[in-house]
């Protein structure tokens, strides 16, 4: 930009010091320096408008690129709430940690017992026992200004523990649908010093529906009744999105399409 404007003052000082012309010349040649000096004027538009777009358009990119990087909005490492009960357990992580974004579980064996093993890779996760069908581990963050939520986790077992579930959503807490439907739980042994693959799940996307919201839920639901020993638990659950641009942004986009094909022609 600076480059530009120093050409442009540049050009007027050559030609505020151009040697006078003959008086024959100069009244021959007046109306060819006025087309010429329109011309120039015109190019010097043409250039103002296109450094003006170029810049606008490169602001627009780099807010556009902001605005389509993923953020985590809530995660639960159990790291800090060492969950022994049903909860709620605060998010550790993310933008939304906090008491506004609480884990729980639900069990209808009144008998069930929660706990916090080892994570995958971590000293902490969220476990509990007696399963039944129906049971499950909730959580809950704000959606709002992002758009195209995620959600992943790691998921483990013991021998005798459920290992199909179902994810559901909402956004009321009460009425769910289901996301991803009999998801496997294989049996990994975690362990606080390294990470163990194969329980990872996700990242699964979920519907606008839960784009701009104040409340969104997601729980992982078992399928299965076990044996009243038998565990699951559950680490690392991160819900992510991306920042809804702003009005201004797009309409710069649009603006700076529009004049890119008025250049064209």
């Amino acid at each position: 930009m600076l480059h530009v404007v120093v050409g442009y003052y540049e050009r007027e000082s050559l030609t505020a010091f151009r040697p006078p012309q003959p008086a024959a010349n100069r009244s021959g040649r007046q109306g060819l320096n006025a087309t010429r000096n329109g011309t120039i004027g015109g190019v010097r538009m043409k250039r103002f408008i296109s450094c003006a777009v170029a810049l606008s358009m490169f602001a627009v990119a780099s807010s556009t690129a902001s605005a389509g990087s993923l953020v985590e909005l809530a995660k639960w490492t159990f790291e800090t709430s060492v969950p022994t009960t049903a909860g709620p357990h605060s998010a550790e992580g993310g933008l939304n940690a906090g008491a506004g974004s609480p884990a729980t579980g639900f069990h209808t064996v009144g008998a069930a017992v929660y706990s916090n093993p080892v994570g995958n890779g971590s000293f902490e996760s969220f476990s509990s026992n007696n399963w039944s069908e129906g049971d499950y581990y909730m959580f809950r963050t704000s959606t709002l200004g992002y758009e195209g939520i995620t959600i992943q986790w790691e998921q483990t077992r013991s021998s005798t523990g459920p290992s199909e579930f179902d994810l559901e959503w909402s956004t009321d807490g009460t009425n769910f649908t289901a996301l991803v439907v009999d998801y496997v739980i294989n049996q990994v042994t975690w362990s606080s010093g390294a990470y163990t693959a194969g329980s990872l799940f996700g990242p699964h996307t979920g519907p606008s529906n839960l784009d701009n919201q104040a409340a969104v839920y997601f729980r992982m639901v078992s399928k299965q009744t076990t044996a009243s020993a038998g565990t699951n638990r559950i680490d690392d659950v991160t819900i992510s999105g991306t920042l809804i641009p702003e009005p201004g942004t797009l309409g710069l986009l649009a603006l700076g399409a529009l004049l890119g094909l008025r250049r064209r022609r």
